[in-house]
C-alpha cells in the first residue's frame, strides 16, 4: 500500500484530502492518507471534522518507502515550487480523480492533476502535470491543458483550445474552439475568450480583453 502526503493543509488542501478519500484507489486500498506537509502546524486547528496530522514543512521532510505525493496549492506559483522540491528529492505524484468525472479513454492525464465530480473529458484531451480541473468543467476533443494550470467550477473548453502553463480560468470562463491561451494568463469570471490570448495577461468580459490589475 501506497501511503499519499498532502502538501498544504488549507482550504484547498482539505477539499483535496476529501477527494483524496472518494477516489477509486482509495477505495480500493491502493493508498492511504498519511498526513499533510505545511509549514503551519496549526492550520487545522478548530476545524471541523477529522483531518490526518500536519507532518511537519516540505522543505525537511525525507521522503519515505512507498510515500506518494499530491500537491493542493491552489496558485500555480506556489504549485509548481512545492512540486518541485518533492521531484527533486525523488517524491512520486499521483492524480486524483473523483470517480463521478466523465474522461475519454483516450485523454492523457500527466501525474499530480485533479478532476474533481462531474467534469468531462473529451477524447485526446491532453492533460498537463499538477494541473487542477474543477468539478463540471468541460474539455472539448482535443484541447490541451498545460502543466500548473487552473480551470475552475464550470469552465468550458471548445476543441482544440489551449491552455498555456500556469494559467488560470477563473468559474464560468470559457474559450472558443482553436484558441489559445498564453503562459500566466488569469482569465476573470464569466469571461469568454474568443481570440488567442498572449502571455502574462489578465483578460476579463466577453468577449474577453485585456484589463490591469
Amino acid at each position: 500500500m501506497k501511503h499519499l502526503l498532502i502538501i498544504g493543509a488549507r482550504g484547498w488542501g482539505r477539499e483535496v484530502y476529501w477527494l483524496a478519500q472518494n477516489t477509486l484507489a482509495y477505495q480500493g486500498g491502493t493508498y492511504d492518507i498519511k498526513g499533510f506537509l505545511d509549514d503551519k502546524s496549526d492550520a487545522l486547528d478548530g476545524l471541523v471534522g477529522n483531518f490526518p496530522p500536519i507532518i511537519g514543512p516540505v522543505e525537511t521532510y525525507q521522503i519515505q518507502q512507498d510515500d506518494v505525493f499530491f500537491c493542493a496549492m491552489g496558485n500555480p506559483l506556489y504549485r509548481r515550487k512545492y512540486a518541485e522540491i518533492i521531484e527533486a528529492k525523488g517524491g512520486i505524484f499521483i492524480s486524483l480523480i473523483d470517480p463521478f468525472a466523465i474522461i475519454s479513454p483516450n485523454a492523457i492525464i500527466a501525474p499530480g492533476t485533479s478532476i474533481g465530480a462531474f467534469a468531462i473529458i473529451s477524447d485526446n484531451v491532453k492533460i498537463g502535470k499538477h494541473a487542477m480541473i474543477h468539478s463540471y468543467c468541460v474539455l472539448g476533443h482535443d484541447a490541451e491543458v498545460c502543466d500548473y494550470s487552473s480551470l475552475e467550477a464550470f469552465v468550458f473548453m471548445g476543441g482544440h483550445s489551449v491552455v498555456g502553463e500556469m494559467s488560470v480560468m477563473h468559474t464560468k470562463s470559457s474559450v472558443i474552439p482553436y484558441k489559445k491561451i498564453g503562459r500566466n494568463v488569469e482569465v476573470g469570471i464569466n469571461s469568454a475568450v474568443m481570440r488567442n490570448i498572449k502571455d502574462g495577461q489578465h483578460v476579463l468580459g466577453t468577449p474577453a480583453v485585456k484589463v490591469e490589475i
